[in-house]
């Protein structure tokens, strides 16, 4: 008799080790407490890349709290219904993140032992997951949807789309990208993990061409988005497809491009819902189709059509995509300038005051942008610029109502910083500047008593800092045609000659000016700008009583100027 109970005994046991031993078999994937220095930010970020590829994984605040409580892996195994038990230990040496990781199963048995090294933690915890992955030891929320009875699909009520693994440098990035540029689309996403179950489950090879077919019929998926990410020359660029869910056709594919991955990232998020809107609406919605399982020469037995002019007409879009420029770093223009000018009194009490005319002073400019963060970027790095402007009247000669002539010079000079925001065609900026601008007299010759030798008319020269904004855009199909404007106002602090005590001692004056572009983009950055500015500085020139040299009430200086020159922009 107690030979049969011991028997029994160690039936029960038995069987009760292999029903736990099935469960976690059957189970996730449990990451232990990892050990080491920055151990809980690798643990963290592996579990996360494994989450990403599928995997089934126990929360990490249930292990902790069931590691707390009992020992032995087999045990945690038990508790946790894993079939998969991950521990790493971390360190650093010599500048580089070591982890150490061990793969045991669920009896708690040590089955692999990893090495992955790196110079930064991010990095460092990639490398374990793709490690563990390599395995084929995870656990897959695919396997375990295997073991399941397959759900009948339904049919959807918008176009359904797939954005399939993209190809090259960083791709998975830009995929991400993509799939949020398409989210506000009046589509319906379908994740790609499902999709690829139902290729093997058909026995279709996604790899092959056409291998697409079998499952976007079965699951009603009307296309897919591929793509290809390359960096050449320090430049990103990434061509994104979109595939016909029913045959190998290329819909439509367009091309993006910056000096950053973030900035690529950035564009084909905002672009790729607008630029693929009208074709994924074409696809239309499509119902579940019947497919037979089997190899994957009958799975894709349906014959694949193909649209000979709409393939041609992809490999054209390809070909003759033109490649989109960053922002510009460099803007430099050379200019030839006629200005007019008018300086007039108002409440000239006295009327001993004489108003200034120049009717046509020419002159020469330039203008100089430089923006170093473009040379890297085309994010926020590449926005802030120096600003500088230079200009200069040809010396001439104004004469007085008597015939008597004072050679006169003008000239204008701002420094400053500006920032601006590119999207797409436009791009407006805001500038802050210090200038100085000149209008001076010299005298008719050397003094002789009894005679005036003085123009009669005062110097002025304003110290100013400009603040402003105005606007770039480019127009046409090749947008080549350029117009731009701006408008800044100047707080003046300094006005020269004439607030001296010769003439308004007390004198104050402010200013603005405005202006207007129109450009002509002739090849290899160079331009041919055409433009108009406006001027005006007003004064409350303040006569001190009781005896001052002159009495007005205040004053306005206007210039008005038209210029014609070359630029060059890159």
């Amino acid at each position: 008799m107690r030979c049969l109970r011991l028997c029994a005994l160690i039936v029960l046991l038995g069987s009760w080790s292999l029903g736990g031993s099935a469960s976690a078999d059957a189970g996730a994937a449990a990451l232990l407490p990892f050990s080491g220095p920055q151990s809980a930010k690798v643990r963290q970020n592996v579990q996360k890349r494994l989450r990403a590829q599928d995997v089934k994984v126990v929360p990490l605040k249930q292990v902790s709290a069931v590691v707390k409580k009992t020992k032995g892996y087999a045990k945690q195994a038990v508790r946790l219904k894993a079939s998969v038990l991950i521990r790493s230990r971390v360190r650093k040496s010599e500048g580089r993140w070591i982890a150490v990781t061990e793969v045991r199963n669920a009896k708690g048995q040590r089955v692999k032992r990893l090495q992955a090294s790196s110079s930064s933690i991010t990095r460092l915890s990639n490398r374990v997951a793709g490690q563990l992955m390599k395995t084929g030891l995870m656990p897959t929320a695919a396997a375990a949807a295997a073991a399941a009875p397959e759900p009948k699909p339904t049919a959807p009520k918008q176009p359904r789309v797939v954005a399939r693994p993209f190809k090259g440098t960083q791709a998975s990035k830009v995929r991400s990208a993509t799939v949020r540029g398409l989210r506000n689309e009046p589509i319906e996403l379908y994740p790609y993990g499902p999709f690829a179950d139902k290729a093997r489950s058909l026995g279709a090879s996604l790899q092959s061409d056409g291998g697409h077919v079998a499952p976007a019929s079965a699951l009603a998926v009307s296309g897919l988005f591929e793509g290809d990410v390359l960096r050449e020359d320090g430049v990103w660029s990434a061509y994104v497809r979109l595939v016909d869910g029913r045959s190998t056709t290329v819909i439509s594919q367009h091309y993006y491009e910056s000096r950053s991955l973030s900035g690529l990232m950035k564009s084909v998020q905002a672009k790729v819902g607008p630029d693929f809107r009208s074709d994924i609406k074409k696809l239309g919605v499509l119902a579940p189709a019947a497919v037979t399982v089997g190899a994957v020469t009958t799975a894709t037995a349906a014959p694949v059509k193909k649209d000979p002019k709409k393939d041609q007409a992809a490999v054209k879009t390809k070909a003759k995509t033109k490649k989109k420029k960053g922002p510009a770093a460099v803007d430099i223009e050379a200019d030839f300038r006629i200005v007019r000018r008018t300086l007039q009194y108002n409440d000239d009490l006295r009327g001993d005051l004489r108003d200034y005319t120049l009717n046509a002073g020419p002159g020469v400019a330039l203008k100089f942008q430089y923006f170093p963060g473009a040379h890297f970027t085309d994010g926020v790095g590449a926005q802030f610029g120096i600003d500088f402007e230079w200009e200069r009247l040809f010396n001439f000669d104004s004469t007085r109502p008597d015939g008597a002539t004072f050679p006169t010079e003008s000239q204008q000079f701002l420094v400053g910083m500006r920032w601006r925001y590119p999207t797409g065609i436009w791009e407006p900026f805001v500038v802050v500047d210090y200038g100085v601008h000149t209008f001076q007299f010299g005298v008719s010759g050397p003094p002789v008593p009894g005679q005036d030798n003085t123009p009669g008319v005062p110097s002025v020269k304003y110290e100013f800092v400009r603040i402003g904004g105005g606007f770039r855009v480019a127009l046409g199909k090749k947008e080549n045609f350029i117009i731009g404007a701006n408008l800044a106002l100047r707080g003046v602090f300094g006005v020269g000659g004439i607030g001296t005590n010769v003439w308004f001692p007390n004198a104050k004056a402010n200013g603005m000016d405005l202006g207007v572009i129109f450009g002509f983009a002739v090849g290899k950055g160079f331009e041919i700008r055409v433009g108009g500015d406006f001027r005006r500085y007003w004064f409350d020139l303040n006569p001190e009583p009781p005896d001052p040299p002159y009495v007005a009430g205040g004053a306005l200086d206007r210039y008005l100027g038209a210029t014609v020159g070359v630029a060059w922009r890159r």
